[in-house]
């Protein structure tokens, strides 16, 4: 159980300290030991959540340029909505991205400094890798133990393949991980102007949401979906309409910050979902 509300922490309090007290008074040393150790681990106990995907999770814009500012991705806001909600939780994963100047030095030769900086939180773990295909991802997951996944994979080298390779990563992921709940995001499509590849990527999306996780999810699987796609149309009501002007910042498959920031909104609800308390 993962501590999620400030006030159910008071409430641990209390009945922690009740127990103590009936434990001094009837002599018994040994349960009150057990039963502050017990109160204590249930007190720390933290989720911990890999962001786990391509250049998307890393939070890369227009890179190498880095013309629009690097601000962590969705994974900033998303950090701000799990703090005020009350989450004990921690990004775990090992990339060293985008610090390693893989593409550009988003810190413009350290002139450039998040206002908002994940670092300095120690909060700037994830386990995202720009240009990483499905295939990358499953040695990634045996790492950092997390008990949350949020998965965004299959805009690099998106085929008519994809959909098999998907389910072969998730079907790795909840066979050798049982217990972590995992999020597979419905993934941002490609600029309007790329349609061949926005049709394979409409595809695939619709083989996530309407038959791979269900079909999991049937079985007993800690598996959901959450829709990144339709924060891209021009309709978001409408999941066939097209692809809209205006959202890319490298004019062909990174988000901009605001559309960074609206995926974090849809993060943050999936996980509320799962009632993780």
């Amino acid at each position: 159980m993962y501590l999620k509300r400030t006030g159910f922490s008071r409430l641990i309090g209390i009945t922690f300290l009740s127990t103590v007290l009936v434990a001094v008074l009837s002599g018994e040393q040994n349960s009150q030991t057990e039963s502050i150790n017990e109160a204590n681990q249930s007190s720390v106990d933290t989720l911990r959540i890999m962001c786990l995907g391509d250049s998307i999770t890393v939070g890369y814009t227009d890179n190498p340029i880095w013309k629009v500012p690097f601000k962590f991705g969705y994974r900033s806001r998303l950090y701000k909505h799990l703090k005020q909600a009350g989450y004990n939780f921690k990004f775990v994963g090992n990339s060293p991205q985008p610090w390693n100047k893989m593409s550009g030095d988003p810190s413009h030769g350290g002139t450039y400094k998040p206002e908002f900086d994940l670092r300095d939180l120690g909060q700037d773990n994830h386990q995202g890798g720009g240009g990483a295909p499905i295939s990358a991802l499953k040695k990634w997951v045996s790492t950092s133990s997390p008990d949350l996944i949020l998965l965004m994979i299959g805009i690099n080298g998106i085929s008519e393949n994809s959909p098999s390779k998907i389910r072969d990563l998730v079907n790795t992921i909840v066979t050798d991980k049982p217990e972590v709940h995992l999020i597979v995001a419905q993934i941002t499509p490609y600029v309007n102007t790329q349609i061949q590849k926005n049709k394979l990527l409409y595809t695939y999306n619709i083989y996530i949401r309407d038959t791979l996780v269900p079909e999991l999810a049937s079985k007993g699987h800690k598996i959901s979906t959450v829709d990144m796609y339709s924060l891209f149309l021009t309709d978001i009501n409408n999941y066939k309409s097209v692809v809209a002007e205006g959202k890319h910042s490298n004019n062909f498959n990174h988000p901009f910050n605001v559309e960074y920031d609206l995926m974090a909104d849809r993060w943050f609800a999936s996980i509320e979902k799962l009632n993780l308390n």
